[in-house]
Parts: structure tokens; C-alpha cells; sequence
């Protein structure tokens, strides 16, 4: 499992047990898989702790598609702005409240058929 910090073009911050299908052959990106994403807003900004110099904030997480029933979501890398580590408080506060195990998975899935660019 690679807990990540996802932001898309949208704006979207999004936290997700993320993976990445590459292709067996060439070993290039296919595309991203999000397992189990939620979405973080800010709900109220906050100063900066004296001691560890870290804002506190109070976060929430909500449902990325929250009309679906799916807890995997591939997406187009193009859509991707970039893809980083969380604050650990964050990392684990979604561990625990979204029931992700943390394990020593691959963080890359690797496809056994060619994929389609076109989402076919």
C-alpha cells in the first residue's frame, strides 16, 4: 500500500491508497489507480503550532464519488498534477478511519494485456 497525497487539475485534493498500472512490456504508465479515495477539504485553517511549527488545521475527509459503491478508481495520469507523501497525523488519521491496511504491497500493478489510451 503507498498512502498518497493525490492533487488533480480539478483542484481536488485527494488521499488514496495509490497504485500504478504500468505496461509489462515497456514498463511505461498506463494509467492510476486510487483505492479507497476520499477527498480533504480544509474546515478551518489554523496557526501555526509553537511547537512542532506545523499548522493545525481541522481537516474533514469526505467521499470522492460518494454516489458510487466502487472503492477502485483508475484514472488518467493527465489528469494527475502531482502526487506526494501526507503529513503523517493525516496519513494515519485516513489509515484508521478509512480501514486501509497498511502491508508491504507493490505499489505498481503490472498489466498483462495491452491497454487502450483511448479508456476502451
Amino acid at each position: 500500500m503507498s498512502v498518497q497525497l493525490v492533487l488533480l487539475k480539478s483542484g481536488e485534493e485527494i488521499i488514496a491508497d495509490v497504485r500504478e498500472i504500468v505496461d509489462r512490456e515497456t514498463h511505461k504508465p498506463l494509467s492510476m489507480v486510487l483505492i479507497k479515495p476520499v477527498r480533504i477539504t480544509v474546515v478551518k485553517q489554523g496557526l501555526l503550532n509553537e511547537e512542532t511549527n506545523q499548522p493545525q488545521s481541522i481537516l474533514n475527509f469526505e467521499p470522492w464519488v460518494a454516489t458510487s459503491k466502487s472503492e477502485e478508481y483508475f484514472v488518467d495520469g493527465s489528469w494527475v498534477v502531482t502526487v506526494c507523501e501526507p503529513n503523517d497525523d493525516i496519513r494515519e488519521s485516513y489509515i484508521k478511519n478509512i480501514g486501509v491496511r497498511d502491508d508491504s504491497e507493490s505499489d505498481f500493478i503490472k498489466a498483462e494485456q495491452p491497454v487502450s489510451d483511448s479508456g476502451d
